[in-house]
Parts: C-alpha cells; structure tokens; sequence
C-alpha cells in the first residue's frame, strides 16, 4: 500500500532535520521561554496558591514548558548547539501570542546580556572607559560573534557606516509570516550596543524576508 501524503511529508521533514548540522545556540530557545515564563507569573502569588492550577490557560507556566526549560539549561551547559528547524518550532508556538513581540523584544534583549555576561568583569570594566567610537567597533565585534550563534546556518553582515544588521534568511521570519518575531535580532542588537556604549539605540526592521525578496534588514540610531 502506497503511503499516505500526510505521511510521506512527515518522513520528508524529519529525513530534512536529520541532515541539519546543528548552528543555533542553546541559550535562544532558553531566554525565550523563560521570558515567555516570566510574562505570564502574576505579579503577586497568594500563599498556597497553585499558580499552574488557578491560571491554566497561561502557557509560560505549563508543566511542558517546565520540562523544555529544564532541558535547554542542561543544553545551554553543556554548549550543545540546537538544529535551526526545531527552534523556528518554538518561534511558531510563541506567535500564537497576542504578546508576541514584547515577548521576542525582551528574549533578545536578555539574549545580547547573556553573551556580555560572559566576557570577564575585567574586560567589561575596560569597555566602559573606552571612546565611544572605539566602544562602538568593539560591540560591532561582539555582535558578529553573537549572531554566529543566532542566526542558523546562514550569512549575516553588521555593517559600521551606517550602523546597521543584514541577515540573509532569518529563522524569524521563516517562522513568523507577520514579522513580529524579528524583534527579537532587534532587542539583542539594540542591548548589546547599549551595553557596549551606554548609550541608548533605536533598531528598526527597515525590511523583512517574509515578504519573499531579499534579507532581513535592520537599521540602527541613536535614540533621543
């Protein structure tokens, strides 16, 4: 008997991510979903309250998100990088959110922290006395290395003059056809300049992939 289309389209997926090299850091998919996590704790928890029982339609408290938490932490330890395909998986679960690109914005921005928390305190003590245009250079640097590990298996460019992100095909975008979820490269680029210079940046989405042309590409200044 001849297999189903549902089945052999299943197949196909699955033969696809089992010939993925794994290129997306683990601490993505964690960052995300402990701010999904955080975004739905109510501000204030009555003693002997279940929360996972009084508020069952909140999904950042769920015992599956639990159970992925407790997961990429162990992956995030251990640097196991994750396969593209699952992570656009865990865009797509995000999306359904009305809150969606706050929570993306915030996920990236905790992400560009992350990857400056890992520098020595030395070094990050230096940063902070460095010219302005000379701290910009060095978070320039720092992006590169960080994106490497964000955006999947597939070229990026962080351009000086003028400041600005380029990523040819982004798992947001593939993930998310409203766009919402590039917020997230937006949040990690705008933080970690912001750390880098303690200055304040405004990243803008000036062009999305989604629409079928071209790479996603963001724009950056100084905010007011």
């Amino acid at each position: 008997m001849a297999p189903s289309s549902k089945s052999s389209k299943s197949s196909s997926r699955s033969g696809a991510r089992g010939s993925e090299t794994p290129s997306v850091s683990p601490v993505l998919p964690l960052l995300l979903l402990e701010t999904m996590r955080d975004r739905d704790r109510p501000e204030e928890v009555l003693e002997d309250e279940d929360i996972t029982t009084s508020l069952p339609r909140r999904l950042g408290l769920s015992e599956v998100v639990r159970v992925q938490i407790a997961r990429f932490d162990a992956e995030v330890k251990n640097r196991r990088p994750q396969i593209a395909s699952q992570v656009e998986d865990l865009l797509r679960l995000v999306i359904r959110r009305p809150d969606c690109e706050e929570i993306f914005a915030e996920a990236g921005r905790r992400v560009a922290t992350h990857f400056w928390s890992e520098r020595p305190a030395g070094v990050r003590n230096s940063i902070r006395f460095l010219p302005r245009a000379i701290a910009v250079v060095a978070a320039q640097r720092a992006g590169k290395r960080m994106f490497s590990e964000l955006v999947g298996p597939t070229p990026f460019k962080i351009s000086r003059k003028p400041l600005g992100l380029r990523i040819d095909s982004t798992l947001t975008a593939r993930a998310d056809p409203g766009g919402a979820a590039c917020a997230f490269y937006a949040g990690a680029f705008g933080e970690l300049l912001e750390l880098y210079t303690g200055r304040k940046y405004r990243v803008t989405h000036s062009h999305c992939s989604r629409s079928g042309s071209g790479p996603c590409e963001w724009q950056v200044e100084i905010a007011a």
